[in-house]
């Protein structure tokens, strides 16, 4: 028979996978934004919003569980790893929600003349690391953690490549501005797939590991 801490706990990681979904949807419509110019703004915020308030109802929740419940070191490491990821899943939201702010903000802009295949891939590989932090909450499946390290790697590089691509350039500066902002907000997002994945390898096994 389960234990209502256990419920209580399911309940949050539900939460969390829900958070996760609705920051899936915001940072593709974001990108599809960035790339061919439709204004999502106002959705992609309704959604950051949303993820807000997910994040605080499962501080709210751990919190009530371990000031009732009085959880052995295995839950209450959960519950504290779960705080955190509610946190870093937010930071997906609200870094969907600054990328369609950019067009919104600065209008259409010109393209990079060739330079948007490594933006691209760059793109391609944090909504990767996004889809495996979620895969990780959802399986706790150990192998994920080097999988995600080795998607977040290939992010870096491809952050400094197209940050080296846009010092050289000499287009229209709100182009500049719109593809340093995104690479930027792209590359956090990546970082927080990091730390969702050490929270979660913290969690199941007790043991602190950094892939970053």
């Amino acid at each position: 028979m389960s234990r209502p801490l256990d419920l209580g706990i399911a309940q949050i990681k539900s939460l969390l996978l829900k958070m996760g979904h609705l920051s899936q949807e915001a940072l593709e419509a974001a990108l599809e934004s960035f790339f061919f110019g439709e204004d999502v703004h106002v959705q992609v915020k309704a959604w950051s919003n949303t993820i807000l308030m997910l994040s605080e109802e499962v501080e709210d929740r751990a919190t009530e569980l371990m000031a009732l419940h009085q959880p052995m070191a295995g839950d209450l490491r959960s519950l504290k790893a779960y705080i955190k990821i509610a946190y870093d899943l937010e930071r997906y939201g609200r870094y969907s929600m600054d990328i369609s702010d950019i067009r919104d903000r600065l209008g259409d802009w010109e393209s990079l003349n060739g330079g948007d295949n490594d933006f691209k891939h760059m793109a391609e590989r944090v909504k990767e690391c996004v889809d495996i932090s979620l895969r990780f909450i959802e399986s706790r499946e150990e192998s994920l953690i080097w999988e995600l390290s080795k998607k977040e790697s290939e992010t870096d590089t491809l952050y400094l490549k197209n940050l080296d691509h846009l010092v050289n350039y000499e287009g229209e500066s709100k182009t500049m501005i719109a593809y340093l902002l995104t690479i930027r907000y792209l590359e956090r997002i990546a970082d927080h797939s990091s730390y969702i994945s050490e929270s979660i390898s913290y969690a199941a096994t007790g043991k602190r590991v950094s892939i970053r």
